[in-house]
């Protein structure tokens, strides 16, 4: 009897078939480089971009989420975005720390730092991948790091803040 091909879903259509059974069998792995961080922080922009929301809702949210996790909102009082970071639990008795993102002629950067961006994607996805300024690297939400497709990011997107 002939072994059959597990259906692959969601994955770009092989340019080879030769890419096909590498794609099969290494379904998780492959996936995940397929999306970059960049790409998965622009289709997920409702999920980590609450400016409405204030720092006691922000507190709640990052609460039940491991550390690393973040949201950027936007400050009532200095009318400037914040970077929100989850911290691990016995980091501060409020396990959040904001940073202010401070914008200067046309490039966003944290407060402290010397690096900018050309928009705040990037400053989160450098983030995602280097600290720099911050007590380690940010971590994308579960659902949002485990995505194995644009659909499912977009899907993900759709929930907004309740991923």
């Amino acid at each position: 009897m002939a072994q059959q091909e597990e259906p692959l879903y969601d994955f770009p259509e092989p340019t080879q078939p030769s890419q096909r059974k590498f794609l099969g069998h290494q379904r998780g792995q492959g996936s995940l480089r397929s999306i970059s961080v960049l790409d998965r922080i622009l289709l997920t922009v409702p999920v980590w971009l609450q400016l409405s929301i204030n720092p006691a809702t922000a507190l709640h949210i990052l609460q039940r989420e491991p550390p690393g996790t973040f949201l950027v909102r936007k400050s009532r009082t200095s009318q400037r975005n914040v970077l929100c970071v989850r911290l691990a639990d016995d980091s501060v008795p409020s396990f959040v720390q904001q940073f202010g993102i401070t914008e200067e002629q046309s490039t966003l950067s944290l407060e402290t730092s010397a690096i900018s961006f050309p928009d705040l994607p990037r400053l989160i996805s450098f983030y995602c991948v280097s600290r720099d300024v911050l007590p380690f690297p940010l971590e994308l939400p579960a659902a949002i790091a485990k995505a194995t497709s644009h659909k499912e990011l977009e899907s993900i997107s759709h929930m907004g803040i309740g991923w």
